[in-house]
């Protein structure tokens, strides 16, 4: 587990958003882990966090509204956006803008900015007087910075002909500024989107309220990155649409994040195969699938016949790789549609869709005589004990996990390296 948040944080650390990383426990959030952003941005070291409670670390986060979003996103899973405002308690005064997802492990990933300085920005711009000289300066100081902004800005007329893009926008597209004005928005499509999304996104703005989406565009060159974007109508004094300000960031690397947080959330990091918290997740599926359509399904527990042994006289690294090549070689004889996953130490469960006992009889002894025959390495023999069990409702997956795990002791205690059905 070490390894995985030193894998985390190091990932992390790598990305240019403030990122937080929470579980629940006790009707609060408790941090797990922080990214140096977010060091930076609240002037606070890791120490001072990591286990410390959200209300606690940041007593203004309910008034905030971040406090109530954490809560929705942990109870539905639904990815949520907490909109630009202002946050301040005695130690902290600041905009942040927050979105939040869920893990497949149930903790909450959180990606924040600091918007504090576009916030005043954009009081300033606001309050321009458009006759005085100052205002003349104001302006001059928004298009410096809208110019030297990391989001790229792009201005269209409302048939979606480009009048303006910032650098930001030639440096993350390739493209030449000439290349653009006068061209149309749909010069950046990536082909990865059905017509009826930019159906959605066009039918939103034409209507005078702002879009937000996640978007997958394309430069010059052909490479694929996903965009934050944010698309804002223009109005003139009669309101009508005069144009269209897209704002967008580019988070691929905290898409590429949210996969790398998925897999180590999922995938057994010895083994390489599924973990328990997958594998149970597969269960639960499974009963619901068999609720539906009654297709039966049935799951091996099996484990490896006096492990300690092979542990206690060979030690640690031989016995990590008996684990590996047991995996990979119940991997080859498995179907694709099995789901295989290490449940802990030296047990494993394997679970076969729509089989019936008698089959997953036959499966669970062609396996246990399979690995018999096996040589670790030319030089390292194991056996099995193998526990059966079909799902029957009403039955929870701890009852149908309790019967498989029932079978596997009883076959151990039969004699080991056999398969005894529950």
């Amino acid at each position: 587990m070490q390894n995985v948040n030193a894998t985390v944080t190091i990932a992390i650390d790598e990305l240019p958003d403030n990122v937080v990383i929470y579980k629940f426990q006790d009707g609060d959030f408790v941090f797990v882990n922080i990214n140096k952003n977010v060091e930076k941005t609240e002037h606070i070291s890791k120490n001072e966090l990591i286990g410390k409670k959200l209300t606690e670390a940041f007593p203004g986060v309910k008034d905030f509204g971040l406090f109530d979003v954490l809560m929705q996103v942990y109870r539905d899973g639904k990815p949520r956006e907490l909109d630009t405002r202002l946050y301040k308690d005695e130690k902290t005064n600041g905009w942040r803008y927050n979105s939040v997802r869920k893990l497949p492990n149930g903790e909450l990933i959180v990606f924040y900015k600091d918007m504090t300085r576009c916030k005043q920005l954009e009081d300033e711009v606001y309050s321009l007087d458009k006759e005085t000289a100052q205002e003349r300066r104001k302006v001059y100081l928004l298009a410096k910075a809208l110019e030297q902004t990391d989001d790229m800005v792009l201005i269209t007329d409302v048939n979606g002909i480009i009048e303006y893009v910032n650098d930001s926008v030639l440096v993350k597209t390739g493209y030449e500024r000439s290349e653009l004005i006068g061209n149309k928005t749909n010069i950046f499509k990536s082909g990865n989107h059905r017509n009826d999304f930019y159906k959605r996104l066009w039918k939103t703005i034409l209507s005078g309220k702002n879009y937000n989406s996640v978007i997958i565009d394309k430069t010059k060159y052909g490479r694929l990155y996903y965009a934050d974007l944010k698309i804002t109508p223009l109005f003139d004094e009669e309101r009508n649409i005069q144009n269209f300000v897209a704002t967008s960031t580019d988070i691929t690397s905290r898409i590429e994040m949210e996969k790398k947080l998925q897999k180590l959330a999922t995938i057994d990091s010895l083994t390489e195969i599924y973990n328990r918290y997958k594998i149970d997740e597969a269960i639960n599926l499974h009963i619901e699938r068999h609720k539906r359509y009654k297709e039966p399904f049935c799951i091996l527990m099996f484990d490896i016949d006096f492990f300690k042994k092979v542990n206690d006289t060979y030690g640690h690294d031989i016995g990590d790789r008996v684990l590996k090549a047991l995996s990979r070689l119940v991997l080859t004889h498995i179907r694709k549609t099995d789901i295989f996953g290490r449940w802990g130490g030296e047990e494993f469960v394997v679970i076969l869709e729509n089989t019936s006992r008698e089959k997953a009889l036959h499966i669970a002894e062609k396996l246990r005589k399979r690995v018999e025959a096996y040589s670790i390495d030319k030089k390292y023999k194991i056996t099995i004990s193998i526990g059966v069990a079909e799902y029957s409702e009403p039955e929870t997956r701890e009852e149908l996990v309790k019967k498989a795990d029932e079978a596997l002791y009883k076959a151990k205690q039969t004699g080991r390296n056999r398969v005894v059905v529950g």
